[in-house]
């Protein structure tokens, strides 16, 4: 069972219910991960259109910054070493994502960016998502699933910015509480020096008020990285998941790893028999 169950599911929905009564909210959710893009055909019956982008001048006024789209989401592919994409997600955290289009570095844009939210500063994730492809520069701000949130906006440069979108605070307010459970994985033996398909399966619960997405990092033994594993749930709905990933049979045990950042399994898949192809002597007659 995963670290990140709160609360069995109709004392959750009571409880946020109760606790939300002092907001209005219209409860919205995009494929659990909902985005502000005003350059999205898809977004465009889901999103406020008074978000557009932004082009704020550094402070020197020698570079545009451009924040293109936000989105909110459960989780965060990061670069694991450097390298390996892998999933970070924390306990009662949202993220809220920025995904910016400059010139300028990585660490000059963190510096000068903030979301503020009812007259708080919203501190920075842990660890920050990467895009493999470098479109956009991408820096996450970690919020709180456990509170509601009236206004906010975003600065630049010590200057206000952006006003965050009743369709963004509504899914900061509204936000999927997802279970983990009744992991398994086939087969349980591999025959040495065999590469093969096993089958990854676990019944994912969405005990939360709104849709969203899990992401997980799945690995074996046959790449020194992992695979990301993504299920959408709507609130109060459950599915069973299944992924494969590839092995290979090579000393005694194969350990397979499933990790969605608050909480992760691991099986072990037992090595029989001889390598394929192997040869064994014969011992001569006495």
């Amino acid at each position: 069972m995963s670290k990140d169950q709160l609360m069995p599911p109709n004392e959750h929905a009571c409880r946020r219910r109760q606790f939300l009564k002092t907001s209005v909210i219209t409860a919205v959710g995009v494929s659990g991960c909902l985005s502000d893009n005003s350059g999205s055909p898809a977004d465009s019956a889901t999103h406020s259109p008074e978000t557009q982008p932004i082009t704020s001048q550094t402070s020197d006024g020698s570079e545009p910054v451009n924040i293109v789209s936000l989105s909110v989401t459960d989780y965060i592919v990061y670069a694991l070493a450097g390298v390996h994409p892998h999933v970070h997600r924390r306990k009662d955290k949202q993220y809220l994502t920025l995904s910016v289009n400059s010139a300028l570095s990585r660490d000059t844009i963190q510096n000068q960016l903030r979301v503020n939210i009812d007259g708080e500063s919203v501190p920075l994730a842990e660890s920050q998502p990467v895009r493999w492809r470098n479109e956009t520069i991408d820096i996450a701000f970690a919020v709180s699933k456990t509170e509601t949130f009236d206004s906010g906006y975003i600065l630049y440069d010590q200057k206000k910015r952006q006003s965050l979108s009743k369709t963004i605070l509504t899914r900061l307010n509204t936000p999927p509480v997802f279970e983990v459970s009744e992991l398994s994985v086939s087969p349980r033996e591999l025959r040495a020096g065999t590469q093969r398909e096993v089958t990854v399966s676990f019944t994912l619960t969405n005990i939360g008020d709104g849709r969203g997405t899990l992401g997980a990092s799945l690995s074996g033994n046959s790449t020194s990285g992992s695979q990301t594993v993504t299920a959408t749930l709507d609130s109060d709905s459950e599915r069973n998941v299944t992924q494969n990933t590839r092995v290979i049979g090579r000393n005694d045990t194969v350990t397979i790893r499933l990790d969605w950042g608050v909480d992760e399994w691991m099986a072990d898949i037992s090595i029989i028999g001889t390598p394929i192809g192997s040869q064994t002597s014969t011992p001569a007659p006495k």
